[in-house]
């Protein structure tokens, strides 16, 4: 359903709008580049924020009081958003394709130096990218960053809507800014900002693993629980330390026993049960549920707070419940 804005609020989120499309459209025009690898038709569509509806309301979380709190934000995310995909151009023509420990150990240093606590390698599969997109090598590096603990604590409130998009701003600057240093020591590099981007990140991240998917679609880490943004570089380098095995893959279960998120979903947009997908991708959220309240209640951020990994010691957690298992079934997991 449509909103009323005055003339002001009409203006911004035009001037939002266009801003959006131009950015979306530079992602768009990488599947019309030669060599780059496109989605495929279980590729899923990239749904939001879709920039036709944002001027109807109900799209991205708008209102006066919000842009004012998240504005310079999503302004610089924009920003960043679009320099991920033009500076595409700075790449070599002739990049190396191997690392040394070395080279690697040092871009990791330097990732942390940034604020990024947590980094995954490997292959990316065609069915997560988005459809109309494209990358140009499916080497990934996955990145994280840690959303503050106490402001995600308050969801849903204005610290816990700002701390969002702060890490989502944060995080997209220093993605292109890693994406710089590879490419200055020659290695082809393409990034791809965490506010939307080039692929699903999520079930990316978990291929990398660094987590499991819980029900509320959020990757959960022994880290952080719930309490991360992710983004990620797609690069030349063949050799990256890539990770086949999920050690996290019991959390499937433990999500089966608990269903907290369930619970407390305010909308009840998690169910119990998954849809499954054409690609055989399962989600559990209703977005047509999910999306409104999340608009309306300063970003929502309920299922991120009351995960309960995002506050309580996981392998303390994994201890108990692979013991509660192995006593039940009779058979030792691990």
């Amino acid at each position: 359903m449509s909103k009323k804005y005055n003339l002001l609020e009409k203006l911004i989120l035009r001037i939002i709008q266009f801003k959006i499309t131009k950015w979306f459209n530079h992602e768009k025009k990488l599947s019309q580049k030669t060599g780059f690898i496109l989605s495929s038709e279980l590729s899923p569509e990239k749904t939001w924020p879709n920039p036709k509806k944002i001027t109807k309301g109900g799209e991205i979380p708008f209102s006066m009081q919000n842009i004012k709190v998240i504005g310079k934000y999503l302004k610089s995310c924009i920003k960043q958003g679009e320099l991920a995909v033009t500076s595409i151009n700075k790449n070599t023509k002739s990049p190396d394709n191997s690392i040394t420990k070395e080279q690697l150990s040092d871009f990791v240093k330097f990732a942390e130096s940034l604020g990024i606590k947590q980094i995954g390698y490997t292959k990316i599969p065609r069915e997560l990218i988005f459809k109309e997109r494209a990358i140009r090598y499916d080497n990934a590096i996955v990145l994280i960053k840690e959303m503050d603990k106490e402001k995600i604590a308050k969801a849903p409130s204005i610290e816990t809507f700002r701390t969002v998009f702060e890490t989502y701003d944060t995080l997209g600057i220093v993605t292109n800014k890693l994406t710089d240093y590879l490419r200055k020591n020659n290695f082809y590099a393409q990034a791809s900002h965490p506010l939307g981007g080039l692929v699903l990140y999520p079930p990316l991240a978990q291929k990398a693993g660094l987590g499991k998917l819980g029900k509320h679609g959020l990757l959960i880490t022994p880290q952080f629980g719930a309490r991360q943004r992710i983004s990620a570089i797609f690069t030349s380098i063949e050799n990256l330390p890539i990770t086949d095995n999920n050690e996290h893959d019991w959390i499937s279960q433990f999500c089966d026993s608990c269903n907290k998120c369930i619970k407390k979903c305010p909308p009840k947009a998690i169910l119990d049960e998954p849809i499954i997908h054409p690609s055989k991708r399962e989600t559990h959220i209703i977005r047509s549920k999910c999306l409104p309240y999340f608009n309306e209640n300063k970003g929502c951020s309920i299922c991120l707070k009351e995960c309960v990994f995002s506050y309580s010691d996981y392998y303390k957690i994994k201890k108990s419940f692979l013991n509660i298992l192995k006593k039940k079934y009779h058979k030792k997991y691990i």
